[in-house]
């Protein structure tokens, strides 16, 4: 088990590398970034809430077959997808389910219960892994399953890009990716709140009237969205580690999943400092 930990370890790396959708660079007009000294604060660390994790409950997959398959972005009907030559369910699967689609990809808020669909081939203990790469965590959970379809109910706690794996027999199957959003009820911060950095941090927020409904990603990692305040009004904040260089890239989607606007800044941020880019 200790092994299989460090290849997941080792694993995350290629998966950011595999998985992140590359689209060129979209021209904006009139950047640019300001900063001022923090007066920080620090706070007592407070008990964060764990992601769980429910039982597996098998079900027949006949007649609770999926509508669609999404696939990045492809999506494919169930059955066109199952008639594919190279498809052949010999090792486990895991899915996200959202309504009758099933996918390998979700952006979901903190909180929210998240449906899974494992498939098994055989009677075998599974294990199920989920790493939080903000966070730096692996949670791990153990069940035996029958051969056949499973449900089981994930609820996220921890925000940012979580990678979900399976393994049974030591084989791991395809990875999820759950981009997850602070809960819309948390207090997003302004330049006002001063107390609000911890020591060592830097405080960034980005602010655009013309690119809304966009996704913040720092060194490649989701961090969050111009949703995470609840409000679509172009503006997103996030707190970062200080006295390093970071790459923030701004990425913009349509209805589709496909980029139409991406942009990225690599710079030293300095820590006990707000930052402020402007993009209009």
């Amino acid at each position: 088990m200790k092994g299989f930990t460090q290849y997941l370890l080792l694993l995350i790396p290629a998966l950011l590398v595999l998985l992140t959708v590359s689209a060129p660079a979209s021209p904006a007009t009139n950047q640019s970034w300001s900063e001022e000294p923090w007066i920080s604060a620090k706070e007592e660390p407070q008990e964060k809430e764990m992601s769980t994790l429910s039982d597996p409950i098998f079900f027949n997959l006949s007649g609770n077959e999926p509508q669609s398959i999404r696939l990045g972005k492809t999506q494919l009907n169930y059955s066109d997808f199952i008639s594919r030559a190279a498809y052949a369910p010999l090792f486990s699967e895991l899915w996200i389910q959202k309504a009758a689609v099933w996918s390998r990809f979700s952006q979901v808020i903190a909180g929210e219960d998240v449906d899974l669909i494992v498939h098994t081939p055989q009677d075998e203990s599974c294990d199920i892994y989920l790493i939080s790469y903000a966070n730096s965590t692996i949670k791990h959970w153990n069940f035996k399953l029958l051969a056949g379809y499973h449900r089981l109910k994930l609820r996220p706690e921890e925000s940012g890009r979580l990678f979900m794996l399976l393994a049974q027999g030591n084989e791991p199957d395809n990875a999820l990716i759950l981009d997850v959003l602070p809960r819309q009820s948390e207090p997003s911060f302004s330049p006002l709140d001063v107390n609000s950095i911890l020591m060592g941090d830097a405080f960034v927020t980005i602010k655009s009237q013309r690119i809304k409904g966009y996704d913040v990603y720092v060194d490649g990692v989701f961090y969050a969205s111009d949703m995470s305040d609840g409000s679509l009004d172009g503006i997103a904040s996030l707190t970062i580690g200080g006295d390093k260089t970071h790459t923030i890239t701004i990425s913009q989607r349509d209805g589709q999943g496909g980029v139409i606007n991406k942009n990225e800044h690599t710079k030293n941020f300095k820590r006990e400092t707000a930052y402020t880019l402007l993009m209009d």
